[in-house]
């Protein structure tokens, strides 16, 4: 019966899905701020409660939102379709203001409205940027593309965003933690379809950086909308092509070592192509990256310190305006990559480091479809693939010494990964009662499928006189394979109850394929306005956030597995890990002490989603027109997240047990400056303090493309990533003649380390040996634009930019590795640290 009943349910969306076409999964948003002026220049002027607002979709006339502002003089018009809008404002004193504006899939616009009695009104359209989130109750960091070309960025992508959010550190192997979150615990979305990896949850998916319009972060993702985290959630938006047909390039002069000569460090050549296919209904934009970089390690030989990744990047994407009712969307990217020598660093030489190969393409197909009573239905189906190889630089057993480790890499491994995705969501008309209501619900399926094989070789544990001291051997094929279905839903309410109060409720439900639990999740978030014309606004709010368990868990144990009795949370499941045999030997190295034991995986049922409380208090206060200060505090607990601990049994058995026991906390104070003058610029400056522990045996470190070469004790300690306090400041600085300094100055803690002794027992607390010197980095770009001159044929009046990066300019030592090994004469000191660099800057407007 139950089956029968979920097959109707799936007969009832493909019918609803083909009655309205696939859909934009991305709205946008018109923020307006309307002020008063006496019409004196120097005086300042005020913002305007109470102005009413009305926006009418020029494709239903008859159809209009009414609103008026707050008493700061804000309003947002949140979950709008992409299309064109007539905006009036009125205030009593003051003639009407009439504006037509043009709004993009996916973008926020600030509309700033200053009215006055004297002279005519003045009206401002940009697009919102920065750390602010006027009139919403939640706060996120929007970075605009040009953002991302001015500001000093190592390696200018669209990842890069998330470097300039309070709350995020990126620990030493370039992962990105969002308030004190694995990299696998937050949501990545490009135009609405996930883009993260399968296996491990880690974001997986590059563009060239013209094809992206915005990331914005949101650190605190109260809307029911996002599921499946317990972090943060980043939403890339793209860009489409316009009326003019446009060409840019950019870095096609690479960066050598020594400025001028040595080594090519970095070549990143980028070919960008848009404009109109037919005028007003189909655009297109192409957008080509080859990426090369080369990354050394100083304390490595000369002739063998580098590692080295290639990648190709390939970005699609056509936009048509079916009628003034329905657009659609079509993207197709590509994001193939190699790399050379990965995880290279002092105690890691070239032998004993993989190489890897990575495929990936996502084609996704986006529509909106607005209804005659104004609501509309936003929709995007998606397939994307993942594939990862990891293999080594040869056949020899991995030895690991003290001081400096030999062989070759142990894992050998190939993976395949599928993913198809479908979200219908339904944007209802705002209605009047007891205030402004905005409602919206929507649907998810997705169909995931990852196989593999996960073959690995001995481990040699050395001690240093070079005695053996222990000897991990692996048994089984490594065959591994897994398919699931999961299903999600929400209900989310925003409530304008008056001038002074806005709510934002919502409720959410989901349906893992792999522990087979359903979740309810419900959020409340709220912004309030304590004093009438004053610029202080108080913002809060609660939840509980259940996360995607990621399918790394689901190919843990040996096990056979058929469907599961829902059907639209099905799982399959045929897998064979390697399994581990441990042998412990006297200090002869011949002798054995322990073993061979053989270490089962193993599974404690059942297994739980990772469920995270979370609530914050901010209070916004605005100092001057141009600048608002924030002090914020959040508190996040999760708990049942996943730990894999090793259990010894009598007879040379023992167990490696997955299980949902691990637990974790986080806690961040956070102030924050942000100072805006158009069109000097924008800065803005934060201080972090923050705590982070948990689970130390995390799933993610024992299974994936590099697990964890032993396991060790769980110890419950700071995290690798915590950094208790970080401080950050940039900006950009425009100045005459179209020169752009955009300086940076990061100072946070170092992160933790533990101590190991000879066999790679832990001696001590884990993670509280010490931590890394505090890292401090100062980096500045300066960008001169300039329009190629007259009698230069065909190329006249075209706009080029110029200029040159700067990092770690103080070249500060900031090293990123340390001897933990007691078993060495240079236990506790620091390596390879990223001397002072610079790089050119050239791109080309055509």
């Amino acid at each position: 019966m139950a089956n029968r009943l979920q097959l109707c349910f799936i007969a009832i969306l493909i019918t609803t899905a083909h009655l309205n076409p696939a859909a934009q999964g991305v709205t946008g948003r018109i923020k307006v701020t309307v002020s008063a002026s006496t019409g004196d220049v120097a005086a300042p002027s005020t913002p305007l409660s109470g102005a009413r607002l009305t926006l009418v979709n020029r494709a239903l006339p008859s159809q209009s939102i009414k609103a008026v502002t707050d008493d700061i003089g804000n309003f947002a018009f949140t979950d709008l379709p992409a299309t064109t809008y007539l905006l009036t404002v009125e205030s009593p004193g003051f003639p009407n203001v009439m504006r037509e504006i043009s709004l993009t899939p996916g973008a926020t616009l600030t509309i700033e409205v200053m009215l006055t009695s004297t002279i005519s009104e003045s009206v401002t359209v940009r697009e919102e940027e920065g750390l602010l989130s006027t009139a919403e109750t939640t706060t996120s960091n929007i970075v605009r593309m040009q953002a991302l070309k001015n500001l000093p960025l190592r390696a200018e992508n669209y990842q890069s965003a998330l470097q300039l959010t309070p709350g995020v550190v990126r620990d030493r192997n370039g992962l990105d933690h969002i308030k004190g979150t694995r990299a696998g615990q937050s949501a990545y979305t490009i135009n609405g379809a996930d883009i993260t990896d399968p296996l491990t949850g880690n974001l997986a998916f590059d563009i060239p950086l013209e094809a992206v319009a915005s990331v914005q972060i949101e650190e605190n993702p109260y809307s029911a909308e996002s599921g499946r985290l317990t972090g943060g959630a980043t939403i890339l938006e793209t860009r489409g092509g316009g009326d003019n047909f446009k060409f840019t390039a950019a870095r096609f002069f690479p960066t050598f070592r020594n400025v001028i000569s040595g080594p090519v460090d970095s070549f990143r050549p980028r070919l960008t192509f848009s404009g109109p296919l037919v005028h007003d209904r189909l655009y297109f934009l192409q957008s080509f990256e080859y990426r090369f970089s080369r990354l050394r390690v100083p304390s490595l030989e000369a002739s063998r310190d580098d590692s080295t990744s290639e990648a190709f990047n390939s970005f699609t994407q056509f936009d048509l305006t079916v009628n003034n009712k329905n657009r659609i969307k079509f993207v197709a990217a590509f994001f193939p990559q190699k790399a050379r020598f990965v995880g290279l660093n002092t105690f890691n030489p070239q032998e004993t480091t993989p190489n890897t190969k990575q495929r990936g393409n996502l084609f996704s197909v986006s529509e909106q479809a607005i209804f005659n009573d104004a609501s509309f239905l936003a929709s995007v189906v998606s397939y994307k693939t993942f594939d990862v190889d990891v293999f080594a630089q040869g056949p020899e057993p991995l030895e690991l010494l003290p001081e400096r480790n030999r062989g070759n890499y142990f894992a050998d491994t190939r993976r395949r990964s599928r993913r198809f995705q479908w979200q219908e969501t339904y944007y209802a008309r705002p209605f009047a009662l007891g205030g402004q209501h905005s409602l919206k619900l929507g649907a998810e399926f997705s169909r995931t499928n990852v196989s593999g094989r996960f073959p690995y070789q001995p481990i040699l544990i050395r001690r240093g006189d070079n005695t053996l001291a222990q000897r991990v051997d692996f048994d089984g094929d490594g065959t591994a394979s897994r398919s699931i279905n999961e299903f999600g839903a929400f209900v989310q309410e925003r409530w304008v109850v008056n001038k002074k109060l806005t709510i934002d409720g919502g409720l959410r439900f989901d349906r893992d394929g792999i522990v087979r639990r359903s979740n309810l999740a419900p959020r409340l978030a709220f912004l309030y306005l304590p004093f009438k014309n004053e610029r202080t606004i108080i913002r809060g709010g609660i939840g509980l956030f259940y996360d995607r368990t990621p399918l790394l868990v689901g190919i843990f144990g040996r096990e056979n597995e058929g469907e599961d009795e829902l059907l639209l949370s099905s799982s399959r499941r045929f897998t064979h890990l390697p399994e581990r045999i441990v042998t412990t030997f006297a200090p002869d190295g011949f002798s054995v002490s322990d073993g061979p034991r053989r270490f089962r995986n193993d599974v404690e049922e059942p297994l739980s989603n990772p469920r995270s409380v979370r609530w914050s208090l901010q209070l916004d206060r605005g100092i001057t027109k141009n600048l608002t200060a924030r002090l914020g505090y959040l508190e996040r607990t999760t708990t049942n997240d996943f730990i894999i601990e090793p259990r010894e049994g009598a007879s040379d058995t023992g167990r490696l047990v997955l299980s949902s026991r691990g637990r974790s906390r986080y806690r961040e104070l956070q102030l924050l400056a942000a100072y805006t003058k158009l069109p000097i610029g924008s800065w803005n400056a934060s201080y972090v303090w923050s705590s982070a522990r948990g689970d130390l045996n995390t799933v993610d470190d024992f299974l994936g493309d590099f697990p964890s070469v032993v396991v060790r004790r769980n110890e419950y300690a700071p995290l690798p990533f915590d950094a208790p306090h970080r401080f950050l400041v940039y900006g950009e600085l425009k100045t005459r003649y179209d020169i752009t300094v955009s300086p940076s100055l990061e100072i946070r803690s170092g992160f933790p380390f533990s101590f190991v002794n000879e066999q790679l027992d832990f001696i001590g607390a884990r993670n509280k040996a010490g931590r890394f010197p505090t890292f401090i980095s100062l980096d500045a770009q300066v960008i001169k634009g300039f329009a190629i001159p007259k009698f230069v044929p065909k190329l006249e009046g075209r706009r080029v930019r110029i200029g040159v990066a700067v990092f770690n300019i103080t070249n500060h030592f900031n090293p990123r590795d340390v001897q933990s090994n007691l078993g060495s004469s240079r236990a506790g000191q620091f390596f390879n640290s990223l001397s002072t660099s610079v790089r050119g800057k050239f791109e080309f407007d055509f």
